[in-house]
């Protein structure tokens, strides 16, 4: 009788990625860029600095268990 060959971690975890070759076709793109477009123009006034100080609340929760 032959012994199974166990599987490395690495191995398990490229079997898994199911993007790893992945690439979006132009319809994906185009539905992106869309979606970005409207959400700026819904959303005019926010920065990138809105957006940090979102992240850095969000963590802050996290970190204190909410």
């Amino acid at each position: 009788m032959s012994k199974r060959r166990k599987k490395k971690k690495p191995e398990i975890d490229e079997e898994l990625d199911l993007y790893k070759d992945y690439e979006p076709d132009w319809r994906e793109l185009q539905a992106s860029l869309e979606a970005e477009k409207e959400w700026k123009e819904q959303n005019p006034n926010f920065s990138l600095e809105d957006a940090a100080d979102h992240y850095a609340e969000l963590q802050g929760e996290i970190e204190r268990g909410k």
